[in-house]
């Protein structure tokens, strides 16, 4: 249950903190005065989305801060899950600064605006006035029935089932498209295969290939080259090698002489061995170089049937056909074992479906068996209410295909009037009636939910005299099991709270603020008295007033 609302710099509030009780709570104050800020505040600390806005001093920041008793929630597992520390007592805190940036915390430990709102659903259920507006929503209706059923474990587990079969038809519808192109171009991708296939390109042959073919290109150049060289270094008169021996000669002679000429004729001995050597390799390479026309012609073709598939296929480097080769090889080979692959998705289809058959069939039978008993209870709990010919109809039907739901729908057909055929509730009943029809269904809910708080804005809308004491007394009567806030505007209801909150204005250094006091049993009759009379009480309003509150 909600144990303290701290609110700092939101909306008209400068500063609030107020302290909650078990029971049924009011909360009263003139129009304007700011109860939709206070629900707008503790809407922050349960996950809404806010910007900038919201403050009041755009220079500071906005903090709301909720403190809740958790005991007997069993909500130690979603703390657990989402790596945050657990305590009976636990606090929610949002902090908005002048940017709009948000920041959320849930015992001090930074958590996702997704995280908090989670939270928030399993600690307090707001009924605003747009609640009871979506009492014709299909959506709206189908939670109130699995609430009543208690299938919430059921329809966990058949919603994973539904994604999954929801996820097979999609990868099937995928795979049978992908499939049929697949096999129109089955004949190109065997010609593609067999052109590559025959071309048995091995992985760097293209530049094995383009070098013989430079070599046969210029065979004339090269040989004269190796000529030249041939020449330079050893079979002209005055070649290379012999003016090498010759120094040879010198130096050795000089270093009888001096011992320092030694390294000199290391070096000069050193590179005569090595020009001696290329001499003899460019006399070999001269004899073993040999021009071979059918070679030339058979390096040229090959080279220009690589490069032809290579710009076919779009590659950049000739070993890549040797990729597109396997790439075309799979595609086959897909195509040949698609059926069998079609075939296994097809039986898993088969198999989940048959889950999903057998979960919603459980669940409709859960939802349809609680659907007398719900008509009935909220029949009579209008009755008390001052609808003594209420009438409603739950009509069920059951969808030709599956939905994240189930297969069921649901539609509220309601008579306020002996008489009148059921019929949507927003072409047959008043505001005042709509109001008594969702306090009735809340009522019931309550009693199938494990959930701490429960707040009413204006549930008694359209509503008035003996009608709003009995609602009174239902919300007195719900409070017994947990913890009911109301805001409300009638005496009747107010004077049923335990406790009661007053929200007012007042001008401070010449700005208007919210205020929001828990009043004394003196403030309350003052309270209930002025919204019996007016701003002028009169002692007949006081006396009703104390008469309402039992005092």
């Amino acid at each position: 249950m909600l144990k303290q609302l701290s609110i700092k710099n939101f909306a008209l509030i400068n500063r609030v903190e107020i302290d909650f009780y078990s029971g049924l709570s009011v909360i009263t104050g003139e129009t304007g005065a700011g109860k939709s800020i206070l629900l707008g505040a503790l809407g922050l600390i349960l996950g809404n989305r806010a910007d900038h806005s919201v403050l009041k001093d755009s220079s500071k920041k906005c903090i709301v801060e909720g403190s809740f008793k958790l005991e007997n929630y069993a909500l130690q597992k979603f703390f657990d899950e989402n790596n945050l520390d657990y305590s009976d007592e636990s606090i929610l805190r949002r902090e908005i600064n002048g940017n709009g940036k948000s920041r959320s915390f849930i015992n001090d430990t930074p958590c996702t605006l997704d995280v908090l709102k989670k939270l928030g659903v399993q600690l307090i259920d707001i009924h605003s006035q747009e609640q009871t507006l979506q009492i014709n929503d299909a959506t709206f209706q189908l939670k109130i029935i699995d609430a009543l059923a208690g299938s919430a474990d059921l329809l966990q587990a058949y919603k994973l089932n539904f994604k999954n079969y929801s996820d097979l038809k999609k990868k099937i519808s995928t795979f049978q498209a992908d499939l049929a192109e697949a096999k129109q171009q089955e004949d190109y991708l065997n010609f593609q295969f067999e052109e590559l296939a025959k071309l048995n390109l091995q992985e760097g042959e293209n530049e094995t290939l383009e070098q013989e073919q430079r070599r046969f290109a210029n065979s004339e150049e090269i040989l004269r080259n190796l000529s030249f060289g041939q020449n330079l270094l050893s079979e002209k008169e005055e070649n290379i090698t012999d003016q090498l021996s010759s120094l040879k000669q010198v130096l050795a002679q000089s270093k009888r002489y001096d011992e320092s000429f030694g390294e000199l004729l290391g070096r000069v001995n050193s590179a005569l061995i090595e020009l001696q050597d290329v001499a003899s390799e460019l006399e070999e390479k001269a004899q073993l170089f040999e021009y071979d026309p059918e070679r030339h012609q058979f390096v040229e073709e090959r080279l220009g049937e690589i490069h032809r598939l290579q710009k076919k296929h779009l590659c950049v480097n000739a070993d890549d056909l040797i990729e597109k080769k396997e790439s075309i090889e799979t595609q086959l080979l897909g195509v040949t074992n698609s059926d069998e692959a079609l075939r296994k998705l097809e039986i898993e289809l088969v198999e989940v479906e048959q889950k999903i058959a057998e979960q919603s069939a459980e669940l409709t039978k859960g939802r349809v068996s609680v659907l007398g008993a719900f008509q009935q209870q909220v029949e009579d709990t209008l009755k008390l209410l001052g609808i003594p010919f209420a009438k409603l109809e739950v009509k069920h039907q059951q969808l030709s295909e599956y939905t994240k739901d189930g297969k069921d729908t649901f539609d509220f057909l309601f008579s306020a009037n002996k008489g009148i055929a059921p019929a949507l509730d927003s072409k047959t009943a008043s505001g005042g009636e709509t109001s008594r029809l969702m306090l009735a269904i809340k009522e019931i809910l309550a009693k199938h939910q494990h959930l701490p708080t429960i707040l009413f804005d204006e549930i008694d809308t359209g509503v008035s005299g003996e009608i709003a004491e009995k609602m009174g007394a239902i919300l007195a009567n719900m409070g017994h099991q947990r913890q009911v806030i109301s805001i409300t505007h009638l005496p009747q209801l107010a004077a049923k709270g335990e406790h009661h909150y007053f929200v007012y204005k007042e001008v401070v250094d010449e700005r208007s603020i919210t205020q929001l006091k828990k009043l004394s049993q003196t403030d309350r009759i003052e309270e209930v008295a002025k919204m019996l009379s007016g701003a002028t009480m009169t002692d007949a309003a006081l006396n009703n007033a104390r008469e309402l509150l039992q005092i």
